[in-house]
């Protein structure tokens, strides 16, 4: 093995020039002019780039639908958001509302749900469009799926994160149009889901839903299962009363999980005023309420961006807090003045990374 005084040169050589965490080469330069070769995995947020993941955006159904309408060119606009914004990562969702909802929003293109197969098909197509791009398949909503058997089938198609229910009741809980808690058939379900690795993401449920699945996953952790707990598109309910918010009890509830928090930059769920600089004001009081509960490990963002529905479908939505095409950059300039470079580093990408994607080696 070369002595320290025996290196020239440090630098590091990617071999397969994917990312974000993939074999490289450590290259040291001795001073006789021979290289000696180090294979080894680094994570890349410590190069310097100004990076982020994106903790709920629903790529999967927005590639369902383009398929539906044998049109994607809505997907090189996503291409080039990730791009210019060095998105490394995507928490990519599949949602089912109400099969009424899911009638008025698709409209011709509606068929009847099979959730296996428009799974399927929406994973190939992120494969095909989007081949560098680390990913958690998510489905939100799992009213279509029957059961543990199904599940077990969409897990080894790639599913690892599940949202129990959108806003609706179902059979497995309820989402915040209705006061039920979790059924019987949902806690068998969050059971299975648990066994085969799947993380359970909290959003969407109603105050009942949440605190009895909360109780099971303490069970769950007790029994010694690894139990991953995301919240990957909610602010803070105490900062602004929004049903789809949770509140200081809810967040300090899942403190024993190490959660990641994508804290959601759509402007609904971030406060009542319109006004784009107010917004961005109290976008980062969410993030600095939740480093104040649960420590700055625990903060991711998201962007829900919705500008796909007035594209697809000529639908209307709310202005989000920052420009998707700019996200990023201008997430980062925000946050700099009240969170150290390393802090904003963890927010952006660093704590979803390490608690959602990277891979033990």
């Amino acid at each position: 093995m070369a002595g320290e005084n025996d290196i020239k040169d440090l630098f590091i050589y990617s071999i397969d020039d994917v990312f974000p965490e993939k074999s490289v080469a450590l290259l040291s330069k001795r001073k006789d002019g021979t290289v000696l070769c180090t294979p080894c995995t680094v994570l890349f947020f410590f190069l310097g780039d100004d990076m982020m993941i994106d903790l709920h955006y629903d790529l999967l159904s927005i590639l369902y639908y383009c398929y539906k309408k044998n049109d994607f060119s809505y997907i090189k606009t996503i291409q080039d958001y990730y791009r210019n914004n060095q998105v490394r990562g995507v928490v990519a969702n599949l949602y089912f509302m109400s099969d009424e909802e899911m009638k008025q929003e698709m409209k011709e293109f509606y068929e009847p749900v099979n959730v296996v197969s428009w799974f399927r098909i929406a994973t190939e197509l992120f494969q095909k469009y989007f081949p560098n791009l680390d990913v958690i398949y998510s489905i939100e909503g799992c009213d279509y799926i029957e059961g543990p058997e199904e599940l077990e089938e969409l897990y080894k198609l790639g599913l690892r994160n599940i949202l129990l229910v959108w806003n609706n009741k179902n059979r497995y809980g309820s989402g915040i149009r209705s006061d039920s808690g979790l059924t019987e058939q949902g806690r068998i379900f969050l059971r299975k889901a648990i066994d085969l690795g799947i993380s359970i993401d909290l959003s969407h449920m109603n105050e009942k839903t949440f605190f009895d699945t909360v109780e099971l996953l303490q069970e769950e952790k007790k029994k010694g299962k690894q139990v991953r707990v995301i919240v990957s598109h909610s602010n803070c309910y105490d900062l602004y009363p929004n049903l789809r918010n949770l509140t200081d009890q809810q967040l300090l509830s899942i403190k024993e999980f190490s959660p990641v928090i994508g804290l959601v930059s759509y402007g609904p769920f971030v406060s009542s005023d319109k006004d784009r600089d107010v917004l961005r004001k109290k976008y980062v009081e969410h993030v600095m309420h939740v480093k104040e509960l649960l420590g700055i490990t625990s903060i991711g963002v998201s962007t829900d961006d919705m500008c796909f529905a007035s594209v697809l479908f000529g639908d209307t939505y709310d202005s989000p807090v920052f420009d998707y095409q700019e996200v990023t950059k201008q997430m980062k300039e925000l946050f700099q003045g009240s969170f150290t470079d390393l802090e904003i580093e963890k927010i952006l990408y660093e704590n979803s990374y390490n608690k959602l994607f990277r891979r033990e080696v």
